[in-house]
């Protein structure tokens, strides 16, 4: 069994028991794909003016506050829905390349949701201005996250080899969306009554947090077949990932805290850097509970 050193934050974000179920337990790929037909949205369907009044009311802080929080988005709804294609086209099978396809036209729904945000509540139009916004507030640290999975997605474009899919769906579905995205859902969805009344941005997240949980159940759902078919196998082929995630996690709150990131951290999601770290921590103990590499 791996042993995480997880560091708890004074109250964990609230959860709905649907979403936590979808997260935590494997379910077959079928159950996952009739989840997704049965729980459709469109963005166009959010009505985000009474959000566009309560950003223009607040202060210049809390609006940098609130744009830092979805540079991030942008830039993390942009990344998975640009790289997520390769895991379908080499899913080993039917079912799963089934379930993996949903969530290719997730993630654009996702992004399309962002773009209405900056577009109809920021004021911001084209993606060509809404990422260079988004990059004028990147988070240096979620980047870092980022570009450290790429390695283990990238060799999906050119190689089927299922030990390579299992690596990346470790890395992509686990890692990516169930800890580093999920944890800024987490506590950006905290923040929103602290800045104010956002009715739209509150019915979107909670359409993306669904979405979100069922994305991670499919990640979940594969790593618990690899292993109820070879356990030490698999165990052996994502043991690297496992252990150089918990460190890598370390470094970055090093660097975060060196760089003096505190003040945007505070600003965006309401605790400081290390509160985040403890939440991402907090998820990637789940995570590992989830497809039997810790103990309950």
């Amino acid at each position: 069994m791996v042993t995480i050193t997880c560091v708890s934050i004074a109250e964990a974000p609230l959860q709905p028991e649907e979403e936590r179920d979808l997260e935590e337990r494997a379910r077959p790929y079928r159950a996952l794909y009739e989840h997704w037909e049965s729980n459709q949205w469109s963005p166009l369907d959010l009505d985000f003016s009474r959000d566009r009044e309560s950003f223009q009311a607040l202060s210049d802080d809390d609006k940098q506050g609130f744009m830092w929080i979805f540079a991030h988005r942008f830039h993390a709804e942009f990344m998975v829905a640009t790289i997520l294609a390769p895991f379908v086209v080499r899913a080993p099978n039917y079912e799963l390349q089934t379930c993996l396809s949903t969530q290719l036209a997730d993630e654009f729904r996702h992004l399309q949701s962002v773009l209405r945000v900056y577009d109809e509540v920021f004021g911001i139009r084209s993606v060509d201005r809404v990422r260079a916004m988004a990059d004028a507030n990147i988070d240096p640290v979620a980047a870092a996250m980022y570009e450290a999975i790429h390695p283990y997605v990238a060799p999906l474009e050119t190689s089927a080899d299922e030990d390579l899919f299992l690596q990346a769906v470790v890395c992509y579905h686990l890692i990516g969306e169930g800890v580093v995205a999920r944890t800024s859902q987490n506590l950006a969805a905290n923040q929103y009554e602290r800045f104010g009344v956002f009715p739209g941005l509150v019915q979107g997240q909670r359409h993306v947090a669904r979405d979100e949980a069922r994305h991670i159940g499919i990640g979940v759902s594969y790593v618990r077949q690899r292993m109820a078919k070879d356990r030490e196998r698999t165990s052996a082929v994502i043991g690297e990932i496992v252990e150089a995630f918990a460190e890598f996690s370390t470094s970055l709150l090093k660097t975060a805290l060196s760089g003096g990131m505190d003040s945007q951290v505070l600003a965006g999601y309401g605790v400081e850097a290390e509160g985040f770290y403890a939440e991402a921590m907090r998820l990637w103990q789940i995570r590992l509970r989830s497809i039997g590499l810790a103990d309950d």
